[in-house]
């Protein structure tokens, strides 16, 4: 992990141990390594783009990686390969976001 303000992952995990002393060096590592992936990702830091989704016609929904936080638009491309834009994006409920 890279030095936050110039706290490096070796501080932190003394830090840590100072105030939680029967906590491990292994077990401090692995919290704060997913401290930095969850932040990483309801950040935003971390986007991607997929494009190797196949639709089906009459099928709503389709599974998605656990690690996606936010979905901030759909783009369908037609067999011709001209690009349509979804207007809006429904949460579970079925509400506007």
């Amino acid at each position: 992990m890279p030095a936050i303000s110039g706290v490096t992952q070796k501080e932190l995990i003394e830090l840590v141990q100072q105030h939680f002393p029967s906590r491990g060096y292994v077990e401090i590592r692995a919290m704060l390594n997913q401290c930095q992936a969850e932040i990483g990702q309801k950040s935003y830091i971390s986007r991607r783009t997929d494009t190797d989704i196949t639709t089906v016609a009459g099928t709503r929904f389709y599974d998605i990686d656990t690690d996606v936080v936010n979905i901030e638009r759909v783009e369908l491309t037609d067999s011709a390969g001209n690009y349509y834009t979804i207007p809006r994006i429904l949460n579970s409920c079925g509400t506007e976001e």
